[in-house]
């Protein structure tokens, strides 16, 4: 499969959607249940990485959004793997995430209480269930393998980390040109419509 790669950018002029944690964590706690209440890390962070690439081919916006970076066991999304591993981010006026789900243990997270269903729409609920019927039955390692080989946007690396900007991601699923363009714009915008609101 032929990888496709855009011009390379300074950080600063790189673009992403927003990462929204009380999604993210409405997210996970939808494939814990489905796990039956705990879960090993690495098989999370790639369900909730294919979530946003499903979602993003199948509609131009991911679900939980942030910065998709490629690791030496395949892509991940940075805020996400940074929520697992501190329950809060750096800044954050709410820590959503703590009060539903554990501190990490044994490469694992648990459910502590489930919470309701009040930011996934149901067009996003029929994704979760199509990237777990797809990739539910696999173990991490199997995961990882998968993303290897039907992820061409991820880069393979011993050590350290590359970022994968958004329109990579879109070209490699596939996307037109304009449609590329579309996404970064519409990117832009929720980011900027996301920082005004947080001002209010």
């Amino acid at each position: 499969m032929a990888a496709y790669r855009v011009k390379k950018r300074d950080m600063t002029t790189a673009v992403n959607f927003r990462f929204d944690i009380t999604k993210a964590t409405e997210v996970a706690c939808q494939f814990l249940k489905r796990e039956g209440g705990s879960i090993n890390i690495m098989k999370l962070v790639k369900l909730v990485y294919l979530l946003d690439r499903l979602s993003l081919a199948k509609r131009g916006i991911p679900v939980v959004g942030g910065t998709y970076f490629s690791l030496p066991n395949g892509p991940i999304t940075s805020e996400f793997l940074d929520l697992i591993n501190s329950g809060c981010l750096w800044g954050a006026k709410e820590c959503y995430w703590d009060e539903f789900i554990s501190d990490r243990a044994n490469h694992e997270v648990k459910m502590v209480k489930e919470p309701s269903r009040d930011h996934i729409s149901d067009s996003e609920m029929a994704l979760i269930d199509a990237v777990y019927q797809e990739h539910g039955k696999k173990n991490q390692w199997e995961l990882r393998d998968w993303c290897h080989e039907h992820c061409p946007e991820w880069s393979p690396l011993q050590e350290g980390r590359e970022r994968i900007d958004i329109e990579t991601l879109a070209l490699n699923l596939g996307k037109r040109e304009e449609e590329v363009r579309r996404i970064r714009e519409e990117a832009i915008e929720s980011n900027l419509l996301a920082s005004f609101l947080a001002r209010q």
